[in-house]
């Protein structure tokens, strides 16, 4: 899961977390798999519930991600 930059300081501050560091920089890939410029430094944990489904400690990445605020991996 991808969060966008400009997002995350509202949602760190609703759910009084801080972002982390990763210990190695993160490349994304763009949907023609090619690999873009952007590098992704940080994530943020969090426990995620939607209606009866829970994910504990969910990882979600920190980019600036274009078009979206939040880019969902299938589960």
């Amino acid at each position: 899961m991808i969060i966008h930059s400009n997002l995350v300081n509202k949602v760190c501050e609703k759910l009084k977390i801080q972002s982390i560091s990763l210990t190695k920089e993160k490349l994304i890939r763009d949907y023609d798999e090619k690999i873009s410029k952007k590098v992704i430094t940080h994530k943020i944990l969090f426990n995620l519930i939607i209606k009866s489904h829970k994910e504990l400690t969910v990882s979600m990445l920190i980019a600036d991600i274009n078009h979206y605020e939040v880019i969902l991996n299938k589960l």
